[in-house]
């Protein structure tokens, strides 16, 4: 018996450069120094602090529920960027790993990629792992959290930056684009992948992985009135109401499809939610996913249910403990589906073996 969401909830209850010399200046004259006065003073000064507005914007945080998120003014983001939310993304990425069988990724991108570009890079290392993977093909990581290291490859650059605000990336210009668990941060799907779809270039590939944000279980150990059952009634009309869906994995093919990206597929995987099947390749990744699990309950849901929902924090902390206590029940056959949507940009030619289907 498969679960399907709600369409309401409610809380439980309670080096120097060289510059030529101006023609007029001696050679051994010193250089002038300007003295910065009333005239001038003011065009220095709102350099500075548009330098100042920049890197206090980025490092502006906000602590609440006793995690640490992106300010408000850096988007609508309603997920942490602090320690624990960080060791969350990478476990993510191992899930991932064994989820694509030990690939990065699975489009049949060229062996020398120039362009590469990860959406969302959270702690950047998909983007550090693909660095590796193509030492001369320059890899871009962009997100609104600075959380990535600062001593990286050569060949790889974090940019802080908001991907729903306008790129300037030139168009028909990355090899590969890459998206991963981007459920809950966009607004406008269509017109974002749109945008992913101007950037690729003629033969290039952008690939997604996303996951529902809905358990199941085939034989209805999920029951109608368990607390994930509430969790996931609550988070999802959360994300309805701040204009940010969280279940879009469904429609991401569709959406490709639309905006002109060819032979596009669509595979699906089986993620269990702890160690319960017997197959050994399911029970590992139920291991892993258990792990996450327990983090990523409050992860997605403190600041919806706070901001979003009107619910106290007490409340909110006190119901997603109930919620992780049910996932740690071994009695619970859960699982949620995994989706790797893949993807052409426009070509000149289409050979008849470059089509790419799992």
């Amino acid at each position: 018996m498969s679960s399907t969401p709600s369409q309401a909830a409610s809380a439980p209850s309670e080096p120097a450069s060289s510059v030529p010399a101006n023609a007029d200046t001696p050679a051994n004259a010193p250089i002038a120094v300007d003295n910065f006065g009333d005239d001038t003073n003011s065009e220095f000064d709102n350099e500075l602090s548009d330098l100042t507005s920049l890197s206090s914007s980025v490092m502006e945080f906000e602590y609440e529920n006793g995690r640490r998120y992106c300010s408000n003014s850096s988007g609508n983001y309603m997920m942490p960027n602090d320690e624990e939310e960080q060791d969350r993304m990478d476990i993510t990425h191992h899930i991932w790993l064994m989820l694509l069988g030990g690939e990065l990724y699975n489009a049949p991108i060229q062996s020398s990629p120039q362009n590469i570009l990860d959406l969302g890079t959270g702690t950047g290392i998909w983007a550090l792992d693909i660095a590796e993977k193509f030492p001369n093909a320059h890899v871009i990581g962009n997100d609104i959290s600075p959380i990535q290291p600062s001593w990286v490859a050569p060949n790889i650059e974090f940019i802080m930056e908001d991907f729903e605000s306008e790129w300037l990336y030139p168009e028909n210009h990355f090899d590969f684009i890459h998206a991963r668990c981007l459920a809950g941060c966009v607004a406008d799907w269509p017109g974002f992948i749109g945008r992913i779809f101007e950037h690729v270039k003629p033969g290039g590939y952008f690939e997604s992985h996303e996951s529902a944000v809905w358990a199941r279980s085939d034989d209805g150990s999920i029951k109608p009135d368990s607390a994930l059952m509430e969790w996931q009634q609550a988070v999802n009309l959360a994300g309805d109401l701040s204009g940010r869906d969280l279940n879009i994995y469904h429609k991401l093919k569709d959406w490709m499809i639309e905006a002109g990206f060819e032979d596009v597929s669509l595979s699906v995987y089986t993620l269990p939610f702890s160690p319960w099947p017997r197959d050994p390749h399911l029970k590992a990744l139920g291991k892993y996913q258990a792990v996450q699990l327990q983090q990523a309950i409050d992860s997605y849901s403190l600041r919806l249910y706070t901001q979003v929902l009107g619910w106290s924090a007490d409340v909110a902390k006190i119901h997603n403990a109930v919620v992780k206590r049910e996932l740690r029940d071994k009695k619970l056959h859960a699982y949620v589906q995994t989706y790797k949507s893949l993807s052409m940009g426009e070509s000149l030619f289409v050979p008849s073996d470059i089509c790419f289907v799992e």
